[in-house]
């Protein structure tokens, strides 16, 4: 019999080993690429192994690159890479509620149709 809670549970305790070493190396208040881009994009990836969910990743990472974004700073992480996240983030995004979108479309068709054709006999 399946259990779905441990389902996939190798995936998302690699999750919590790989979000747990990050957030023991981490140090946001050093200004190089691993501690500003690399490091916190491991740490998404982490999270997606918990979740495996990429919508809720999306959000989270295009929030707090969004919060993070610093178009004047002179290190180009804050500068470029922030708002790049952000572009990227918010075109998952937008892919995944449009294909959700298209989805319950395709899946609603058929009692669409069966309700036009009880409104049109009345």
């Amino acid at each position: 019999m399946d259990r779905p809670s441990l389902q996939y549970l190798s995936l998302r305790m690699a999750g919590v080993v790989v979000t747990l070493a990050v957030l023991f190396v981490i140090d946001l208040n050093v200004d190089n690429v691993i501690n500003q881009l690399w490091l916190p994009l491991l740490l998404a990836a982490g999270a997606y192994l918990m979740t495996l969910s990429v919508m809720a990743v999306a959000i989270a990472v295009g929030t707090l690159a969004l919060l993070h974004t610093d178009l004047a700073a002179a290190f180009w992480v804050p500068a470029i890479a922030y708002p790049v996240l952000v572009a990227i983030s918010a075109l998952i995004i937008g892919w995944i509620l449009l294909e959700r979108f298209r989805q319950r479309i395709k899946d609603t068709h058929e009692e669409r149709w069966a309700n036009r054709g009880n409104e049109s006999d009345e």
